[in-house]
């Protein structure tokens, strides 16, 4: 399938098998994906096609993992602790190789001292080995195995309480039986058959006799479905027989409601990197490093939102003021980049427009450079306690003068005091920067709070420099 141009908000679901890798590129709006590329390409060249992309969801496939359960003593609630024991118990019984894993509490055989978890894992080293194709660790959004994939994509799609998910492709067959939304068995096998009817014999014998096996196990579950998805769900005997055997519902696990751009038989080729897209939180297998690449994107876009944020805060305080003082830069950065223009379409100039030119923007740069906001900032304490009710200021002789009326009416002399005691604690600790002074003019017989505050900002006088250079 031709190759499309990237587009906002898309992003890419994997499938890595251990030579190959089954890419779909996909686009999401109100719940409903559309598949606008897909194609499998080996995993030597998965990092070059990566390269300029973004976002990945991932599923790999293991041929190990790791499927217990763990109880535990029903004191120990907290998380980290909870981790430690969990992986403590594996590494006694399994092995002492590094370990992924989620775990949740189970319902059944629950009593005041122990706990039943649902332990799911695997090998560190073995599913990092298949993300070293991945060029950008931080772009990795969820990343889980196949298992998972399966499990996740059934669920969007069968809506019985009890059923049996069943996917094959090559020799490798994966059975998952659910119950009320829960994975209560997974199964995952190779097929070995020296052509292709006993192979067919033996996927149905696998398949039938681990249907038996899980309705033995759980009986008071009355399984429903089964639903068949890859090779099987296009075979015309298999699942013939499979209904023979179980007297259950065959059908076929086929999204065709909530995913677009995939039709007939080729969603069977994706199933996996179909069910990555929908793979809740506590089936996805990350380690640190992935996790700390996420959360300093994460900080980066939180600090960049505060940045902004922290600009319209001071740009609020300014007021209509402030909107006048925009007015007037946007009127004077019009004027001079109209100058400069000119100034760059125009070979020559007289000495005498040259220098009114220059008197121009010396005025300009001058009495334009000063505006309350610099100095306004520094009443924010006083502003949250109180909005002003007047804001008048004025430049003379390089100094900055602002006045703020402050004015506010309560209902008790008590209130009034308390107020004044909070409004004068702030004044005296604001910037000392700036030469701050009050005059109060409050009515205690009406109990009307009044205060001028008036702030200076005088500027050293700097001599102007500006040099032309005559074309």
């Amino acid at each position: 399938m031709p190759k499309k141009r990237e587009s906002v908000g898309q992003f890419y679901a994997l499938n890595i098998q251990n030579d190959y890798v089954t890419v779909l590129a996909v686009k999401s709006s109100r719940r409903v994906f559309s598949i606008i590329e897909y194609q499998v390409i080996e995993t030597s060249e998965l990092a070059e096609y990566l390269k300029d992309k973004k976002s990945y969801c991932i599923s790999i496939e293991q041929n190990e993992s790791i499927d217990e359960k763990i109880s535990l003593a029903s004191v120990i609630k907290n998380d980290n602790i909870i981790r430690n024991s969990i992986l403590r118990k594996l590494h006694e019984s399994t092995t002492k190789q590094s370990i992924l894993f989620n775990y949740h509490l189970l319902p059944e055989n629950q009593n005041d001292e122990q706990r039943s978890y649902q332990i799911d894992g695997v090998y560190e080293k073995e599913y990092l080995s298949s993300l070293k194709f991945i060029p950008d660790w931080g772009n990795i959004q969820s990343s889980t195995t196949n298992k998972f994939s399966l499990f996740s994509l059934s669920q969007q799609c069968i809506q019985e309480e009890s059923y049996f998910s069943v996917h094959t492709y090559t020799d490798k067959v994966t059975i998952l039986a659910v119950h009320k939304g829960t994975l209560i068995f997974s199964r995952l096998n190779t097929i070995v058959a020296s052509n292709a009817e006993i192979r067919k014999m033996n996927l149905v014998e696998e398949i039938t006799q681990t249907i038996a096996y899980v309705q033995q196990q759980f009986r008071d579950i009355k399984f429903s479905t089964i639903a068949l998805s890859g090779a099987i769900a296009l075979d015309d005997d298999i699942p013939e027989h499979i209904y023979m055997s179980s007297s259950l519902t065959i059908t076929v696990l086929y999204p065709n409601t909530f995913i677009q751009g995939i039709i007939d038989e080729k969603p069977q080729h994706y199933i996996f990197s179909l069910g990555s897209i929908f793979v809740p939180k506590k089936f996805q297998f990350l380690p640190a490093s992935i996790f700390a690449l996420r959360q300093y994107n994460l900080g980066s876009k939180i600090l960049l939102a505060a940045s902004a944020l922290l600009v319209l805060s001071v740009s609020f305080f300014a007021y209509e003021k402030f909107a006048s003082y925009s007015d007037a830069l946007e009127s004077y950065e019009l004027i001079k980049s109209r100058l400069i223009r000119l100034a760059h379409q125009t070979d020559t100039y007289s000495q005498e427009e040259l220098q009114k030119s220059l008197n121009y923007l010396q005025i300009s740069e001058k009495y334009l450079q000063y505006h309350p906001s610099d100095i306004l900032y520094s009443l924010k304490p006083l502003i949250e306690l109180q909005k002003p009710q007047e804001l008048q200021w004025k430049y003379l002789e390089n100094t900055l003068t602002l006045s703020v009326t402050f004015k506010q009416s309560f209902y008790t002399l008590e209130e009034l005091y308390q107020f004044e005691k909070k409004f004068y604690k702030a004044f005296n600790n604001l910037d000392k920067t700036f030469h701050n002074s009050y005059t109060t003019k409050t009515d205690y017989t009406k109990m009307d709070f009044y205060t001028l505050i008036t702030i200076q900002n005088t500027q050293p006088t700097e001599a102007v420099q500006v040099q032309r250079r005559r074309r």
